[in-house]
């Protein structure tokens, strides 16, 4: 079934509304030779005001003329002003929830004497029937035990940044959790390559962190002996010469070291911590401990809880929305990665295309949502709540909350954070309002 045409029409201009998908219109406008006729006289008025064409004064060129040096010129700023004069007007008229920015099409730009057709293509706020936002049912979540004590691994982790490195007994072998101090030279085919010797180097037996199979070919040395061995340098070695390449080495262990770790005791807790027992130390990483993994249980139920929602209120949603905010996504993850290789990061972000869509789409569906729940259950954000949230983030910058604000409204992200807050709200009430089904699947 074609889709139905809806027809404006307006004092000399003709605008077609077609429904091309579920959020999705196309206005197809019509502008009178006429109208184009008075865009070129105007553009060309204009133009002739500055233009200097040898042989010719100022302000004084003819129309033939100027149309030889600035007709593309002024067939693109008469398109400019066409659009822009009707397309407002247009969407106005035409009562549309237009959602950015829209796609133009025109088979030829305006030509004098001639009427001229174009194309705008919008995606569209969907209709949205909220049918279910209280009694959301969810599982209760839960979190997996941990395979380690999360207090002891931190505990461990802060007792061995406060470990001494010292000299190992002589005649000790060097073994797993030892620091080797090594002096080595490499070859490939017996010739040597930048960067392929160094002395004293330290390397922490066991950590994986140097070329591959190094670390356990310096096991059972003592201090004072040597060994040679062939290693493969890995593909992303940074000598790209000898990437990928069988080298030969020879290393000589000038030192062993082993870390002496503190005793758990008040003075440990001293120096890590502002507590004066480690009995004190310890109930403080407890409760931190727990608040984490409280912390971690409210995300889970929120995310649910969002899940639920989004399930029990299906909607078309604009691919175009989905599509910017998935960018948006890639593009702040890419500018943290910037300093890899160029291909590498390719590789990454087309991975992420199709990993993270589904992210995307869940966020546009609930940024949609968010303002008819919010209405429909007089949900706020105060004038008051702003200035409370912008000084919380003042706070946490160590600026002055004027300074902060006017920055704010200056950069446009006020409704921004307004928005956030809407949001987090919405869900707060949503989880209020959930009901915690343990059999859930």
């Amino acid at each position: 079934m074609p889709a139905p045409f809806v027809r404006i029409i307006r004092p000399s201009v003709e605008v077609q509304i077609e429904e091309t998908g579920p959020v999705e219109r196309k206005l197809s406008v019509d502008i009178p030779t006429a109208d184009v006729d008075a865009a070129f006289d105007a553009v060309y008025h204009v133009l002739r005001r500055s233009a200097r064409i040898p042989g010719f004064r100022k302000g004084k060129v003819p129309r033939a003329i100027m149309q030889q040096y600035f007709g593309e010129r002024a067939r693109s700023e008469v398109m400019e002003r066409l659009v822009s004069d009707t397309l407002p007007r247009a969407v106005e008229e035409a009562d549309l929830q237009a959602l950015g920015e829209p796609r133009f099409h025109s088979d030829e730009p305006p030509q004098e004497g001639t009427p001229f057709h174009y194309d705008a293509t919008f995606d569209i706020r969907p209709t949205i029937e909220l049918k279910q936002v209280k009694g959301l049912e969810i599982q209760s979540p839960e979190l997996p035990e941990p395979e380690e004590d999360p207090v002891e691994q931190h505990i461990e982790e802060l007792r061995h940044h406060q470990a001494q490195l010292v000299e190992e007994e002589r005649g000790v072998a060097s073994a797993r959790g030892h620091q080797a101090v090594i002096d080595y030279e490499a070859t490939v085919d017996g010739e040597p390559f930048e960067g392929n010797s160094a002395t004293e180097t330290l390397v922490e037996l066991g950590e994986g962190r140097t070329i591959p199979g190094l670390e356990d070919q310096l096991f059972g040395l003592t201090v004072g002996q040597e060994r040679e061995f062939d290693l493969e340098l890995p593909e992303g070695y940074p000598m790209a010469e000898v990437a990928g390449k069988r080298a030969h080495f020879h290393v000589h262990l000038v030192g062993l070291k082993r870390r002496e770790l503190p005793e758990l005791d008040d003075e440990f807790a001293k120096d890590v911590s502002d507590h004066d027992t480690f009995e004190a130390f310890r109930a403080d990483i407890e409760s931190r401990v727990g608040e984490g993994r409280e912390r971690e249980l409210e995300r889970l139920r929120r995310e649910a809880v969002i899940e639920a929602l989004i399930d029990a209120n299906p909607f078309p949603v604009p691919e175009s929305l989905v599509d910017r905010q998935l960018n948006q996504r890639i593009g702040r993850a890419a500018k943290q990665l910037a300093q890899l290789p160029q291909e590498r990061l390719a590789e990454l972000v087309q991975g992420w295309r199709e990993e993270w869509r589904p992210h995307a789409e869940r966020d546009v569906r609930l940024a949609l949502l968010v303002p008819d729940i919010a209405e429909g259950h007089d949900i706020q954000v105060s004038d008051e709540d702003m200035d409370a949230q912008l000084r919380q983030i003042a706070e946490q910058r160590g600026e002055p909350f004027a300074q902060l604000k006017r920055s704010y409204r200056e950069q446009g992200l006020i409704e921004a954070l307004r928005g956030g807050l809407l949001e987090e709200r919405v869900v707060d009430f949503l989880v209020s309002e959930a009901t915690v089904n343990a059999n859930l699947p």
